[in-house]
């Protein structure tokens, strides 16, 4: 939160250079003249501005998760205390007036327990109107930046990840790539049931949370806010009733006690089964035999979710789906040890396959082991290089060889995209929106 307050100062104190040097051209130039230099002014000022816009909206939507995770039953009942204060002064009013009907006036003003205890829809509701005014104010009336409508004009935009030709696009990514309506939520819903997914990204840049307040419903809403706070929770807690198996959030657990939300059970954090009170921990078969199987198959978990993770291809650096980097070989923060980049095995097999694809069919022995000697150098150096797979010009497109997505596994009919450094193969969804 510090930071953003530091980033609305800067671009509050440029907007205020941005001021003074349009006052020092004032009369410099001939009447109804636009200069080059005042084009340019007029175009930074308003990409400041969406900045603005853009830190509002992500404070507000990271203080949404904050509120429905803490503040429901406080709002539910300062919500209801008011409500029945207004009611006891109405009845007043009526005994008054002699025309006194307690039914009638608890019938017309009271709602129903589901309306009182839905504190979410009060968090919500507050929040969207005050996005509402802070979007009218900042940007007369137009609305949030990233929202763009072409209705009125004949323009129509194509959506980047549907190809359709749009008359309205919801979203623009600092990459320049737009989006309709419907893929945007589709990125939202996404983040909901894929960890990797999330958050919703876009060639590497994170999908502002405002927009999420924009385009999802309630109960979207809240099943995204929920699974925010599983997906960025460390060494996660899930409720050890067999029917439950719910995430317990970090705000439920008390005294190496996590509450379930949902069927109210209580877990014992340390052993992770259910609580035993003056009992000694039993003994977790069921976790030991799985991390007998990890050993025999040389399978790794994340130092920080706990994910058990397992290589088939690829170098030995490991990015989890909760975002955490670490090595495969040790298992330790990636950079922390001394451990090989690549296993020798998976090297060789990536190294023959791209001999086998790039190289001739009918080119003799010696210039296929230059060309192996070449691609394994590659291999070997991409780390200290860094693949920048936000980046278009990292990929290169391919039409031949293995169409398979090393990142969802799926098989592609046409065609398929490779890192020029890693050379890891992936469809365009998963390395625009999957990949870090």
């Amino acid at each position: 939160m510090a930071q953003d307050q530091d980033k609305r100062m800067i671009l509050r104190l440029l907007l205020e250079d941005l001021d003074d040097l349009e006052n020092r051209q004032k009369g410099k130039q001939g009447t109804g003249k636009e200069t080059d230099l005042e084009i340019a002014i007029s175009c930074l000022r308003e990409d400041i501005r969406a900045m603005q816009t853009s830190i509002d909206d992500e404070i507000l939507a990271l203080s949404t998760s904050t509120a429905i995770a803490t503040d429901q039953k406080i709002l539910a009942s300062l919500l209801r205390e008011e409500r029945l204060a207004n009611q006891d002064h109405q009845f007043a009013l009526a005994l008054n007036k002699g025309t006194a009907n307690r039914t009638n006036a608890l019938a017309n003003d009271i709602v129903s327990s589901d309306d009182d205890d839905d504190a979410v829809s009060i968090v919500m509701g507050d929040l969207m109107g005050r996005m509402s005014v802070s979007g009218r104010s900042s940007n007369n009336g137009e609305g949030s930046s990233y929202m763009r409508s072409s209705r009125g004009t004949n323009f129509m935009s194509e959506c980047a990840s549907c190809l359709t030709k749009v008359e309205s696009i919801v979203f623009k990514g600092a990459c320049g790539h737009e989006f309709c309506l419907d893929c945007v939520r589709q990125m939202f819903l996404g983040a909901i049931r894929d960890e990797e997914l999330y958050p919703p990204r876009c060639c590497g840049n994170v999908i502002p949370p405002g927009v999420a307040l924009r385009i999802l419903n309630y109960e979207e809403l809240r099943n995204f806010s929920e699974r925010a706070l599983e997906w960025t929770a460390k060494d996660r807690l899930y409720c050890a009733e067999p029917t439950c198996s719910k995430f317990i959030p970090p705000f439920a657990i008390r005294d190496e006690h996590g509450t379930c939300p949902e069927c109210h059970q209580r877990t014992h954090v340390p052993c992770r089964s259910l609580a035993h009170p003056r009992v000694d921990c039993p003994m977790d078969e069921t976790l030991h035999a799985v991390l007998e199987i990890a050993d025999s198959q040389n399978w790794k978990r994340c130092f920080n979710c706990r994910t058990m993770v397992e290589l088939h291809v690829g170098c030995n650096h490991i990015t989890c789906r909760c975002g955490r980097e670490f090595c495969y070989v040790c298992g330790l923060v990636w950079k922390t040890c001394e451990c090989p980049l690549w296993h020798e095995d998976r090297l060789e097999e990536v190294a023959n396959r791209a001999v086998h694809e790039e190289v001739p069919a009918n080119a003799n022995n010696q210039v296929r082991q230059i060309a192996f000697n070449r691609i394994v150098d590659g291999l070997q150096q991409h780390e200290d290089n860094g693949c920048e797979h936000h980046r278009n010009s990292q990929w290169v497109f391919r039409k031949t060889g293995s169409l398979q997505c090393e990142v969802c596994n799926h098989y592609m009919p046409e065609y398929i995209f490779m890192c020029r450094g890693c050379r890891i193969r992936a469809c365009n969804r998963c390395r625009r929106h999957r990949m870090r």
